[in-house]
């Protein structure tokens, strides 16, 4: 794991961004961990959990990339895992089209049966969304989706203390919750 104070001397690190950035802001490591952060916001505070990773789903499995990690969980680290991550959505995106097999990427289900119900797990850029649905006949009975939003507004909280006010878009634009994510 690389920690932010190896991008502060890189080209787009002016002093006064720095001022703002690096130090704002800080999620420690061990609350990103029990409150389970995922997505950038757990990335930038040194966890290094990724759904595509473990458990792993298709076609994340056979592709390959690297989940960028940073310790100091401020604002900065936030801003420069999200451009590793950019980066790392880019090579996915060329791996994904190579390896596209040819037919039809849409599949017919049965809507035949008397009730089917499934759970999934997949990660979005600001972490895992989990999902439970249940059918009836063929038809959507009940569905809970889980942002993860739903974790990262206290931890918000958590990051603003000890900050001045003029911070606190900062800090918040670097966690970028979700406000009806939370609501689901």
């Amino acid at each position: 794991m690389k920690s932010a104070e190896s991008f502060r001397n890189s080209p787009s690190s002016t002093a006064s961004l720095q001022d703002r950035t690096a130090g704002t802001g800080v999620l420690r490591d061990e609350l990103a961990r029990q409150f389970g952060a995922g997505g950038y916001v757990g990335r930038a505070s040194g966890r290094a959990f990724d759904a595509r990773k473990t458990p792993g789903y298709p076609p994340y499995d056979r592709l390959d990339f690297e989940v960028p990690v940073l310790e100091t969980g401020d604002v900065n680290a936030r801003v420069w895992v999200r451009i590793r991550e950019v980066e790392q959505s880019l090579g996915l995106i060329d791996q994904i089209l190579q390896y596209l097999p040819a037919g039809p990427i849409r599949a017919t289900v049965d809507p035949a049966g008397d009730v089917r119900e499934g759970l999934g797990l997949a990660e979005a850029f600001r972490g895992e969304v989990l999902v439970w649905a249940r059918f009836e006949n063929g038809r959507l009975t009940r569905c809970h989706l889980r942002d993860p939003s739903w974790f990262q507004w206290p931890l918000l909280e958590a990051a603003i203390e000890g900050n001045i006010v003029a911070d606190f878009p900062l800090c918040n634009k670097s966690f970028n919750c979700s406000y009806s994510g939370h609501d689901l």
